[in-house]
């Protein structure tokens, strides 16, 4: 698993996959192409007011990282005393909040081969990418946790044909998949995905 950390303004955004996290990361690369470039070091003079707003702001992400750090062993305690059946669905993570969805995925991309089989219900936004090199489109649900500053995403192949943008929502809408989680290879790296998938707009 790789772990790409993007901070900016003070909040961190975190995308997680099982080996290569390209698919996922290329979204967020595309949606902010169209940011203006950052001034370098060069054309930058700060002062002691500067100096300790970014102070604070790095205090800040630090602590979140503690905080989050010290408590990722209370999800995950939490996460197996519960049943999350529903039927033929074997992890129906709509039955979460958001933090221990959130944890769930995270172990799920991190520890792939314990879901491998397993018929997963998750609920989150819609997005996709285009490889270039592959030249397929990529289909992920993201998911958030509760102070929507970390978000990750579970990529998704609907079963049977569809066309995009045809068969699919607009991005960004939120959208229920049902699917079998399953790990693949491509150029020499793994990904998580839900194979076989349905897919519902909310």
């Amino acid at each position: 698993m790789m772990k790409r950390l993007f901070i900016a303004a003070g909040a961190a955004l975190m995308f997680t996959a099982c080996g290569d996290t390209s698919k996922v990361d290329s979204i967020l690369a595309k949606e902010n192409s169209s940011a203006p470039a950052a001034a370098s070091e060069a054309d930058v003079s700060l002062n002691a007011i500067d100096d300790q707003v970014i102070k604070e702001a790095e205090d800040a992400v630090s602590q979140y990282y503690a905080d989050n750090s010290a408590a990722q062993t209370r999800p995950s305690e939490e996460l197996s005393s519960m049943d999350l059946t529903d039927g033929d669905i074997d992890l129906d993570l709509t039955k979460l909040n958001s933090n221990l969805l959130y944890a769930q995925v995270y172990d799920m991309t991190s520890q792939p081969e314990k879901y491998i089989g397993k018929k997963v219900r998750v609920t989150g936004t819609f997005n996709q990418t285009y490889d270039e090199g592959t030249k397929k489109n990529y289909f992920a649900v993201f998911i958030a946790d509760a102070a929507a500053c970390c978000q990750q995403g579970m990529e998704f192949e609907l079963k049977g044909e569809h066309k995009y943008p045809d068969d699919y929502p607009e991005k960004y809408s939120a959208i229920t998949v049902e699917g079998e989680f399953c790990t693949y290879e491509e150029n020499g790296w793994r990904y998580c995905q839900l194979k076989d998938a349905a897919m519902q707009v909310i």
